[in-house]
C-alpha cells in the first residue's frame, strides 16, 4: 500500500465532489422557488456532497503528508498503535465536523423558525381577542369587504347617527350593536333565490333601473315631483323624496332618489323605498336579500319640515333648538331599503347594501369633494 498514492487520488476525487457540489448548488439557487438553507446544510444534498468532498480532500492531503512515515515498512512496534488510530481519528474528525455542521443549520433554521413565530404571534390576534364577524339581522358579514379604504369609510370613519352603523329599530339606541338601521359596514352573505324569485327579480331590477333613467340628475328629479330632503351625505348620497309614493312599495316608483350632490346638474347614484308600512317591513324585492331598515333610534332623526337636520344622535334639546322636531311614533311604521342600480355606481358591498362604500366626498358638498 502507497499512503501517497491513496492520499492523492482522494485530493482528486474529493475536489471532483466538491466541484459537482459546488455546481449543483450553483443552479439550486438559481431557481428562485428553490429554499436555500444554510451553506452547511446537510439535509441539502448539493451540501452534503460539498462537505463530503472537503473530508475527502482533508483526508488525502494527511496521507500525503504524514502517509509514508506513518506507514513505513520499518515502522516501529509502538508507531503499530498509531497506524491503527489514524483512521479511527480520521473518521472521528470526518463525523464531528458533520455533526457541527449539522448542529449549525439546524440551530439557524430553529432561529429562523423561531423569528417566523415571533412575527406570526405579533401580526395575528391572540386567542380571544380576534372579534367574531359581524351580523346584521342573523347575516354574516364578509370580512375583508369593510377594511377602512373606501371612500365613504375615508370620509365618513365614524358614523353620523346609530341609524348608520348600531340599532335603527324600537327606539333604542346604540352605536355599537348593528342589529338595525344600515348595519354592519361590509358586504352580507348573499343568500339564494329560487328561479321563480330571480325570474321576478330580474323584472324588479328592470323596472328600478327605468327610474334611473327617467331622472338621471337633481333638476329632472325636482321637476317630477322630488324634494331634497338631506344634503349630500358620505356613504349614502343626497335624499331627494316624494311624499306621495311613502304609501306603498313599488319597483318602479321609488319615494327617493340618491345623489351625487344637490346641485341641479348633479347625478342620480341610487334609489331608496322610503315605505309607510305598519306591523312590520313590506314584501318588497323577491327572495331576502332586501334588509329593510328604519331610523328611530334616540327618537328618531331631527326634521324641519320635509328636510332632515339632524341624525339619530343628537338630542331633542338641540333639535328644538334649531327649530326642528323628533318622533319616533312618526317613524314606528317607516322602513326603507336602497337599490344600488345607477350605472356607474354598482357598489361592492351590494345591491341593497345601507352603505354604498365607493360614494366618498364631503357632508353638505358632493361625492367628489376632497
Amino acid at each position: 500500500m502507497n499512503p501517497r498514492k491513496i492520499g492523492f487520488a482522494m485530493v482528486y476525487a474529493g475536489a471532483a465532489t466538491q466541484a459537482i457540489g459546488v455546481l449543483w448548488e450553483v443552479v439550486r439557487r438559481a431557481n428562485t422557488t428553490a429554499g436555500r438553507g444554510d451553506l452547511f446544510d446537510l439535509g441539502v444534498p448539493a451540501h452534503a456532497l460539498f462537505f463530503a468532498g472537503l473530508m475527502a480532500v482533508a483526508v488525502g492531503v494527511a496521507l500525503i503528508a504524514w502517509g509514508p512515515w506513518l506507514y513505513a515498512p520499518a515502522a516501529r512496534p509502538g508507531r503499530r498503535m498509531v497506524q491503527v488510530l489514524a483512521p479511527v481519528f480520521a473518521f472521528s474528525m470526518v463525523a464531528g465536523c458533520a455533526s457541527a455542521a449539522d448542529h449549525s443549520a439546524t440551530k439557524s433554521s430553529k432561529a429562523k423558525n423561531a423569528k417566523a413565530k415571533i412575527e406570526l404571534i405579533h401580526n395575528t390576534p391572540g386567542k380571544g381577542t380576534t372579534p367574531a364577524p359581524a351580523t346584521y339581522h342573523g347575516r354574516t358579514v364578509l370580512t375583508q369587504t369593510a377594511t377602512g379604504k373606501s371612500p365613504c369609510e375615508k370620509a365618513a370613519a365614524q358614523p353620523a347617527s346609530p341609524g348608520e352603523v348600531g340599532d335603527g329599530s324600537g327606539g333604542k339606541a346604540s352605536n355599537t350593536d348593528a342589529e338595525g338601521g344600515h348595519g354592519a359596514r361590509g358586504m352580507l352573505a348573499p343568500l339564494p333565490v329560487t328561479a321563480a324569485q330571480r325570474k321576478e327579480l330580474i323584472a324588479q331590477m328592470a323596472q328600478a333601473r327605468s327610474v334611473v333613467a327617467k331622472y338621471p340628475t337633481v333638476a329632472a328629479a325636482e321637476q317630477g315631483g322630488y324634494r331634497e330632503s338631506t344634503v349630500y351625505v358620505p356613504c349614502i348620497g343626497a335624499h331627494y323624496t316624494n311624499m306621495a309614493l311613502v304609501p306603498g312599495f313599488n319597483p318602479a316608483a321609488p319615494s327617493e332618489l340618491l345623489f351625487d350632490g344637490t346641485k341641479p346638474d348633479s347625478k342620480i347614484v341610487g334609489l331608496s323605498y322610503l315605505v309607510w308600512h305598519p306591523n312590520g317591513p313590506p314584501e318588497g324585492f323577491a327572495g331576502s336579500n332586501d334588509l329593510f331598515h328604519q331610523h328611530n333610534a334616540n327618537g328618531g332623526l331631527c326634521l324641519r319640515g320635509g328636510q332632515v337636520v339632524g341624525g339619530e344622535s343628537m338630542s331633542v334639546k338641540t333639535c328644538e333648538m334649531i327649530g326642528g322636531k323628533k318622533s319616533s311614533k312618526l317613524m314606528a311604521d317607516v322602513w326603507m331599503v336602497h337599490a344600488w342600480v345607477a350605472p356607474g355606481w354598482e357598489c361592492s358591498w351590494g345591491v341593497f347594501a345601507g352603505e354604498c362604500p365607493e360614494l366618498g366626498g364631503k357632508l353638505g358638498g358632493t361625492a367628489f369633494d376632497k
